[in-house]
């Protein structure tokens, strides 16, 4: 299907934030006194968060609890996705988890920004060609947090992202769902919030 095809292509581009990526990516893991620990690319280690059973474990403290079948783990189209997931041929979802927050200078005006920049620089468009469909207020494991919701045009063919963005002292999550259309649908919209329900922290 053409939507599979070039989705890659517009997620990896749309979502990459202007931000130095400095969090760590897992190359491995071990055992320390018992304990799971992760390897990190830059020779450290650090234990690894307690993930329940029926949860992955994301990157940070953050675990993603879906029911069986929601969803379908899948490759992330470049490095700076932590991680990514299929619905169905219309729906998909990823996570960008990055060790910078507001103590760094993070805010949620310069991340509309930056996802609104991001996306015209994918599709070759101006900002102005980039249509916000809203900005609402949201939550993510009981933190509070802002969905951005925009449109592109990729050759033709329209994608709506619902981008929910959780800015902490330290660190930073982009949790979000995108969908072949024109217009936030109501599927969208609840598959978006129970999206949301499913993240947890710790």
């Amino acid at each position: 299907m053409i939507f599979n095809k070039i989705l890659p292509a517009v997620t990896l581009a749309a979502s990459l934030l202007a931000l130095p990526a400095l969090a760590q990516n897992v190359v491995g893991s071990s055992q320390v006194d018992g304990q799971k620990v992760e390897l990190l690319e830059d020779n450290t280690w650090r234990y690894a968060a307690e993930v329940a059973p029926g949860c992955d474990s994301i990157a940070m403290g953050v675990s993603f609890c879906y029911p069986a079948g929601q969803w379908q783990g899948s490759p992330p189209p470049g490095p700076d996705i932590t991680a990514a997931y299929r619905h169905d041929d219309r729906h998909y979802a990823q996570f960008i988890i990055e060790g910078v927050g507001a103590d760094d200078g993070a805010n949620a005006n310069m991340m509309r920004k930056i996802v609104v920049q991001n996306a015209a620089a994918a599709t070759g468009q101006s900002m102005s060609d980039i249509p916000t469909l809203a900005i609402e207020e949201a939550m993510i494991a009981g933190k509070n947090a802002e969905t951005i919701v925009y449109k592109v045009n990729f050759d033709g063919v329209s994608v709506v992202f619902a981008n929910s963005i959780l800015i902490e002292k330290t660190q930073m999550m982009q949790a979000m769902t995108y969908a072949l259309g024109t217009d936030f649908s109501a599927k969208h919209k609840a598959l978006h919030a129970q999206f949301l329900e499913d993240i947890q922290m710790n």
